[in-house]
């Protein structure tokens, strides 16, 4: 990607510059909407610059190199430079040197997310974001300054800088001389944009060397010009990292994703509603098992829940042993004959009666057939039984027959 575009809010409108890799613009300065801008910022490196007045531009010094630490030490470390709340403003630094100190800039988060929430709408997305007054020229023991639309832009450090209004630039700039450090007074290098010389006369009096020079083109190609030598650090860091690379690619998708997280809530609710119902009935239903066991096994000792099908087979099967050697007429002769039934397909018990030693039972089946064979099994059924077909009448909705089943008499 050579090519750059080099973007600035200008009060209701934008500015912008496309520049080669060298910093040389490739068109003049342009000037107007979001959608001209959106179609400009096409397949080209995208880089917002920040209002000095946005920024507050300074250096700190930490006694950690840990990225953690420094992230969690950082607002607290510049905490007496500032009027508000830390926890409102993001802080961004550059490289930090053999003594611990490194360049530090504060921007109001709220400020920061208008900007790249202006841009997102249009579908751009800055890959760098710069305070604008560390890309003025920059030479040791040189301040510079940028006079234009009214505004002076001062760089008078490596990484410090401000904007201000031009009548407030003169005494600025003598607080500022009379915190300098350095040994020689710099020299003051004063570009402009327009025909008229601006008037120096009180810069003058602070006892700097001063240099005028107009700007080549425009102020945005001086600021441009930098971008091909030692470019400041980058704002877009931390949270910001993250959403300037990766979240901000996204936000079209936001209404359909906000959509989709309430479908999976408005899902996972209803699943939980669910589970709830289930578990009721689940509760209920166990209740019943316990109530009809205890019914059918009154005797029967404390009950494990889930238990109760094993410990129902086992009383069935110990009523089986008891009840298939006779102990009882009736149920002997009800479990011979269910053993049988059971298995046959076509034959319907509609009803039965015991009398006597003897069990009569009322059958619906569909050809006279099945009531022989049924026959032929109980005899063959391995009990010692008496059978015999009473009746088998046929119908228009299949046959009803009666068989006498009872304990064959011993000789």
């Amino acid at each position: 990607m050579a090519e750059r575009i080099v973007i600035r809010f200008s009060a209701d409108q934008f500015e912008w510059l496309v520049v080669n890799a060298r910093g040389r613009p490739l068109s003049g300065l342009g000037r107007g909407g979001g959608e001209e801008l959106a179609g400009r910022c096409r397949r080209r490196q995208v880089i917002l610059l920040v209002p000095g007045a946005d920024v507050l531009l300074t250096r700190v010094t930490l006694p950690t190199r840990n990225a953690t630490g420094i992230a969690r030490a950082l607002p607290y470390a510049v905490e007496d430079q500032l009027a508000e709340d830390v926890d409102a403003l993001h802080f961004a630094r550059g490289p930090q040197d053999a003594a611990g100190a490194m360049p530090v800039a504060v921007i109001r988060r709220q400020r920061l997310d208008h900007y790249l929430e202006t841009l997102d709408r249009l579908g751009i997305r800055p890959d760098r974001v710069y305070a604008a007054p560390l890309l003025l020229p920059w030479q040791e023991n040189t301040w510079s300054i940028l006079l234009e639309d009214g505004k002076a832009l001062l760089r008078y450090g490596h990484d410090q800088g401000m904007e201000l209004e031009t009548d407030c630039l003169a005494p600025i700039v003598d607080r500022l001389l009379r915190e300098h450090d350095a040994e020689d007074m710099p020299r003051l290098k004063i570009w402009y944009s327009g025909e008229r010389e601006p008037d120096t006369g009180e810069l003058a009096m602070t006892g700097c060397e001063i240099d005028v020079v107009p700007v080549p083109e425009t102020g945005m190609a001086l600021l441009a010009s930098a971008l091909a030598k030692n470019t400041p650090f980058d704002l877009l860091q931390g949270a910001y990292r993250q959403q300037g690379v990766d979240l901000l690619s996204f936000r079209p998708w936001r209404p359909a994703l906000v959509l989709l997280a309430l479908a999976m809530l408005v899902q996972l609710g209803g699943m939980g509603y669910q589970h709830w119902l289930l578990r009721g009935e689940t509760r209920a239903l166990e209740q019943e098992i316990q109530t009809l066991f205890r019914s059918a096994f009154p005797d029967a000792g404390r009950l494990v829940p889930g238990r109760e099908l094993v410990l129902a087979k086992q009383k069935l099967a110990q009523l089986r042993r008891q009840y298939g050697q006779g102990a009882d007429p009736f149920l002997s002769l009800l479990y011979a004959s269910g053993e049988v039934l059971r298995q046959e397909r076509g034959l319907r018990l509609v009803g039965m009666s015991f009398k006597n030693g003897v069990l009569h039972l009322r059958l619906k089946g569909r050809d006279l057939s099945q009531f022989e064979e049924l026959k032929e099994k109980l005899l063959q059924g391995g009990a010692d039984l008496e059978v015999k077909v009473l009746s088998a009448v046929a119908r228009k909705d299949g046959v009803d027959g009666r068989i006498m089943v009872r304990e064959r008499k011993s000789s």
